[in-house]
């Protein structure tokens, strides 16, 4: 039996039989007999095995198994999986999804993303738009969703008055019918809708969202009151009416309708002939995303309905109430008005063409649509965004650019107004708009200098056409948050940004219509000929907002997507022929970047790689070296590494003075190619540990690659070796793996080596840098490795990035303040080592053991004064260093986690999270065990919070460049061999683990019924003989410890 990944992520345990068996019985039999990770997924019957020329068996030889079309993906295997991936193939309208596959690979964009979050919701799985996007997968995002616990709190009605957004008030400013202003969207019914079911369904929507029974009326001072009234104020009876056939006449009739201020904002029109709904509803109750949710609940009402139950359509989240609340208080945010200078820039860049005039509304406007192919449409949702990590509108945007650059002939920067959702969630706790209903949309300018490449470069997929895109995505990625325009422009009336509104604009409704699998006749669905329908009932003698503007949306149809381009323009400016070329010369740029993307083109940008700063010229140059998948800055302690690694000098260990080496000693049936892959496997999941350091580009960084190699390799060793030839072997081998690792320019951080020193009997040797993993990464990384083994599918993993970004996003001037505070007054580093010293000293070890009755004691008094043993250990350390160096201030160092509480998944990160710290005590005659040790924990609770400080940062608040040179850690992260050996196939019979560091003296404390001591120390410094007095000197004093809490130190 042998495990194989004969699909990229699939990972299988595959049996192999010789003669006559059934392979369906095999795998039964075997069901019966071994734990369910160890039956195999398929059973292969063979004539004969495949052996090698040594007459071993050729594992490579043996054939893969033929698996149905069912298993050609990752199926989920946990209820959320299924829901998650179930709502995933609904909104991107594909049959079936797998959890290893990308939402945005396969089409997903941030408005596709709301509305799984909201069907997930409805599922009782709770996730944010954000968690789509960062992780993307349906196992990363099973992993960080949560079940509904279905003890939420009062469902937010949004009644009462409404706070008008900035769109609102953009609407308000406008001369004109502002209370005709209307989305409007024709949908096909299914075949048993009457008209006498359309006011039941219509009611039901206006009933769930507040919004569409808004009142709008003069405020007395130039603006407007907006208040939301109870359910059932609206009666659908009065705003349903029945033709035969949709008309132009008919639309605009109901259109004229709409009365805010008597809070009539919905119409609806029945046409009994074609079986079609038009709903016009008020821009002011709803925009692109809010058609999803209507739509969806217009369902929803029907099925009800229909089978004749109760309608009750889902709650909303967050009403849009609440939310204009949060708006109009963060505008005045810090963090919003110090983007002021940056929107002032923007908004100034000159227009390229005049504004529209006056006569130039809604109803004289030029109209013209245009349909991309499904070829390239589908490369535009899927492979295109991701091959340069961009977003779908991203992309369309970048092409509308370099359309308009091509269109005015300059190489002048070209302004273009773009409306994005505005559904920002992240602007307060427990904020989801999933299902809200309402005009979310924010306007904001965009500027996009495109020059620089011909056309028939841009349309030929040039290789250039690769750098202009780059450059034109960071450009969008520069600009700050489109929310923050409106928000200082309306709603912060100090800004004074009023700057004229782009003339060009821009807007992507994402996808439009149902998706593929949910074509359905059962299903209200949008008509197929809905926009053209609806035209009438949007030409509102409104003036034009642009002079030109592009509104795009994906329509699903039966023969796949379609992107969909309507121009709106003033004739005043442009005539129809230059609409024409206008949209020839958008879908020409969409192409030719599809081109460069079946070229090979794309890759990485400096915003894809932040925290990390490197320029684009660093990371192209980066890119010729590796096939990266991320690229991510040093920790502090991993450029404390980086630097002590090469400048490494003298002593006999000082080449391996950072090699990790950890060494496992296992007796069973071991299948070492088995092994080879677990291995790779937990690497492929944690990338950084094979990461390579550049120091090419000022800022040193580590790079990841889209595939991780592992340095493997398996020996066997002469069966005829005694055992002192065997200990000399895998001596030698361990040397050169240490050497290996620590050469960061040449070699991979991390390697593993399987030793055979007889039958079932083997070293299992895992080497690292300390640079890419620390030791609470150890029981992780092993765990991991020993479950891939026995077959088991292991969670989605934690990335080292979101350590990274945290790390990057605190609050290094409170942290430095923490710190000053606690070291206040400290003159003296505490140092053992005579100072000067050049070289560092070959590496001593002892090893020692505090008595149980001891060791029972000190749990004992840990726990009478509310603290840990830790710091006990610590106290008894700080006096033992009072002795040694004859100060009463003394400062040495220790190891944290590193890892937040507040991190979602840290404890299961695999890296180096690690950081050193300094412990701080102060001693004087008077002071007791129980002052000290009250001592200890306040220091430690005051920077608790700011033990990310790097320990450089540390120093310079002292004013010293080192402050000690002992350090004292105790590890809390003992590796469960019994754990990883409760099969019977192998047994873990020992392992020993080494490690050192550069300080002259350092403790490790292991806890256990007899604590247990390992001491490191300098030989230059520190001879056998007096570590011993040191060691004994201390357990008198953890004894006295126990005696008299009252003693003084």
């Amino acid at each position: 039996m042998i495990a194989r990944e004969d699909r990229p992520g699939d990972k299988r345990l595959v049996g192999y039989v010789t003669g006559t068996a059934d392979p369906a019985e095999v795998r039964a039999q075997l069901g019966e007999r071994l734990p369910s990770y160890m039956v195999p997924s398929a059973v292969v019957v063979l004539e004969a095995l495949p052996l090698t020329v040594n007459g071993k068996l050729d594992t490579r030889a043996l054939p893969a198994p033929e698996y149905s079309d069912a298993d050609r993906y990752r199926a989920p295997v946990s209820a959320i999986e299924e829901i998650l991936a179930g709502i995933y193939a609904q909104v991107l309208g594909v049959e079936r999804v797998g959890v290893d596959d990308s939402f945005f690979d396969l089409g997903g964009d941030s408005i596709l993303s709301m509305q799984v979050v909201a069907r997930a919701r409805a599922a009782g799985v709770v996730c944010r738009p954000r968690d789509v996007f960062v992780e993307q997968t349906v196992a990363k995002l099973a992993r960080v969703a949560t079940v509904a616990s279905g003890d939420d709190d009062v469902v937010d009605e949004g009644l009462g008055a409404v706070v008008a957004t900035p769109i609102m008030r953009w609407l308000q400013n406008m001369d004109g019918p502002v209370e005709q202003f209307n989305q409007t969207m024709v949908l096909a019914a299914p075949a048993e809708v009457t008209f006498d079911d359309v006011p039941v369904v219509v009611q039901a929507l206006l009933d769930r969202h507040a919004m569409l029974r808004m009142r709008v009326e003069d405020d007395g001072a130039g603006g407007w009151s907006l208040d939301v009234p109870e359910a059932g104020s609206v009666q659908a009876g009065d705003c349903v009416e029945s033709v035969d056939e949709l008309s132009e006449a008919a639309l605009v009739d109901a259109r004229s309708r709409l009365n805010l201020a008597d809070g009539v904002l919905v119409r609806a029109v029945w046409a009994s002939a074609t079986n079609q709904l038009a709903l016009i509803i008020h821009h002011l109750a709803v925009d692109g995303v809010s058609w999803r949710t209507l739509i969806e609940d217009l369902n929803i009402a029907w099925a009800q309905h229909h089978s004749g139950q109760p309608v009750a359509l889902p709650v909303g989240g967050t009403s849009f109430a609440r939310w204009s609340s949060l708006l109009d208080d963060y505008a005045r945010r810090p963090e919003v008005v110090e983007r002021l200078e940056e929107w002032r820039q923007v908004a100034a860049i000159p227009a390229v063409l005049p504004k529209a005039q006056p006569e130039d509304t809604y109803v004289t406007a030029g109209q013209f649509s245009a349909s991309l192919d499904v070829e390239t449409t589908r490369l535009l949702l899927g492979e295109v965004p991701a091959a340069f990590h961009a977003g779908v509108q991203d992309i369309l945007l970048i092409a509308f650019g370099l359309a308009w650059t091509q269109f005015m002939g300059t190489g002048a920067p070209i302004a273009i107004d773009v409306e994005g959702h505005g559904r920002n969630e992240e602007l307060g706790p427990q904020v989801d708009l999933s299902r809200t209903v309402g005009w979310f949309t924010a306007k904001y300018p965009v500027s996009l200098r495109m020059g620089g490449l011909s056309w028939g470069q841009v349309i030929g997929g040039d290789p250039a056409l690769g750098g202009l895109i780059k450059d034109a995505k960071e450009q969008l990625r520069a600009l700050p948050d489109g929310l923050t325009y409106g928000l200082l422009r309306y709603l912060n009336p100090e800004a004074a940004l009023d700057d004229p509104d782009p003339v060009i604009g821009f807007n992507y409704l994402g996808r439009l219509g149902g998706g593929a699998a949910e074509l359905s006749a059962d299903l209200w669905q949008l008509a197929p000929d809905s926009f053209a329908l609806a035209g009438a009932a949007g030409a509102v003698a409104l003036p034009l907002p642009h002079t030109v503007e592009l509104n795009a949306g994906t329509m699903d149809t039966a023969d796949g997507p379609h992107l969909q381009a309507n121009w709106t323009w003033a004739l005043s400016a442009l005539d129809d022929k230059q609409i024409g070329r206008l949209s020839e010369l958008w879908f020409d740029a969409l192409a030719g970047i599809c081109a460069h993307v079946r070229n090979g083109g794309g890759g990485l940008t400096p915003s894809d790689i932040a925290p990390a700063r490197l320029s684009q010229r660093d990371l192209d140059e980066l890119q010729q070296q590796y096939q990266i998948a991320d690229v991510l800055p040093l920790t502090p302690l991993q450029q404390g590494l980086l630097f002590h690694t090469g400048t490494a000098q003298g002593g006999q260990d000082s080449d391996d003075l950072y090699a990790v080496q950890l060494d496992i000693s296992v007796t069973g049936a071991l299948d070492p190619e088995r092994l080879r892959e677990a291995v790779q496997t937990v690497i492929r999941r944690h990338p950084n540990v094979v990461a390579s350091f550049s120091e090419d580009f000022g800022e040193p960084v580590q790079v990841m690659t889209t595939d991780p190699a592992l340095a493997w390799q398996y020996v066997e060793l002469d069966t005829d070796g005694g055992q002192d030839a065997h200990a000399e072997q895998v001596e030698r081998l361990s040397t050169a793996e240490r050497v290996a690792v620590c050469d960061l320019a040449g070699q991979p951080p991390f390697r593993a080596a399987l030793i055979r020193t007889a039958e079932n009997t083997y070293r299992f040797v895992l080497t690292n840098h300390h640079i890419v993993l620390d030791g609470w990464s150890k029981p992780v990384l092993l765990q991991e490795i020993f479950v891939s083994y026995f077959g088991v599918r292991l969670p989605a993993p934690v990335p080292y990035r979101s350590f990274i970004t945290w790390l990057s996003e605190q609050d290094r001037a409170a942290a430095q303040a923490a710190w000053r505070d606690v070291l206040a007054g400290f003159d003296t580093p505490t140092l053992v080592a005579p100072s000067g010293r050049m070289a560092l000293g070959p590496r001593g070890v002892a090893e020692f053991h505090v008595s149980a009755e001891t060791s029972r004691l000190l749990g004992e008094l840990a726990r009478s004064c509310r603290t840990t043993v830790s710091t006990v250990l610590q106290a008894a350390w700080a006096q033992l260093l009072m002795w040694l160096t004859g100060q009463h201030d003394v400062v040495f160092g220790t190891a944290v986690s590193g890892r937040p509480t507040e991190l979602p998944g840290s404890d299961a990160m695999v890296g180096l999270l690690i950081n050193t710290v300094p412990v701080r005590a102060t001693i004087g005659a008077e002071t007791t065990i129980a002052d000290l040790l009250d001592q200890l924990q306040r220091a430690y609770t005051d920077t608790l919070d700011h033990q990310h400080l790097a320990l450089n940062d540390i120093h310079r608040v002292t004013g010293h460049d080192q402050i000690f040179d002992t350090m004292f850690v105790y590890e809390n992260y003992p590796i469960d061999t019994a754990a990883l050996s409760a099969v019977d196939e192998l047994t873990i019979t020992g392992f020993t683990n080494r490690e050192y560091n550069h300080y002259p003296l350092s403790v490790q404390a292991v806890p256990g019924h007899e604590i247990g001591l390992r001491v490191e120390f300098d030989t230059d410094v520190f001879g056998e003989a007096r570590i011993d007095k040191l060691v004994e000197r201390f357990k008198r004093v953890l004894e006295a410890m126990t005696v008299d809490l009252e003693e003084q130190s």
